[in-house]
């Protein structure tokens, strides 16, 4: 059995903290840029409202354990600079991430993952961890190789990303597992 979220995740320069309704206003800045947008699967907030609204299903998604939702901290700062989630679901866990346009290009996203990815990785059940990014998220695809995790392939046409239109869009599929002892690799 998978041991209860933390709700604090201490990193060296960052901070993972369980999110509640009053980061809506910080949250909303954070995913603003339409650059950090850009290849998300769902529509971008458009008020803290919208904001609001979501943490609050952010709240109700860990109190059912179907989703637990994180926001990033910048330790130096104090400033929330982007939101990292995962859903757990038997032996396999599924994560996603967004960082702050501003925070681009300094490893943030990459630390934050690998604090979330080290607390998966030390539950023993959990035997897959992977995530999805549009198959021409260069910046995304970068950092999931650089956690570890591999390439499995392209769902084509599997994802519709609304900040992009059109039709659905091809994703990549990157996972890391871990083989229980004595299983056929």
């Amino acid at each position: 059995m998978t041991s209860s979220p933390p709700v604090l995740i201490e990193g060296v320069r960052l901070r993972l903290r369980r999110s509640t309704p009053d980061d809506a206003p910080s949250a909303f800045r954070a995913g603003a840029h339409t650059e950090v947008m850009r290849y998300m699967d769902w529509p971008a907030h458009r008020s803290e409202a919208d904001a609001r609204a979501y943490l609050q299903g952010c709240q109700a998604r860990w109190e059912t354990g179907t989703e637990y939702h994180w926001v990033i901290i910048d330790k130096r700062s104090g400033a929330l600079i982007g939101s990292i989630a995962c859903r757990i679901s038997g032996h396999a866990a599924d994560f996603g991430f967004l960082v702050a346009r501003d925070a681009w290009g300094q490893g943030l996203g990459t630390e934050a993952a690998a604090l979330l990815l080290g607390w998966l990785r030390r539950q023993p059940e959990i035997l897959r961890i992977w995530a999805t990014t549009d198959s021409e998220n260069a910046r995304a695809l970068h950092v999931l190789h650089k956690l570890g995790l591999q390439s499995e392939g392209v769902l084509r046409m599997a994802t519709w990303r609304p900040q992009l239109g059109g039709p659905p869009r091809d994703t990549a599929v990157l996972a890391w597992v871990r083989r229980p002892e004595g299983a056929a690799g």
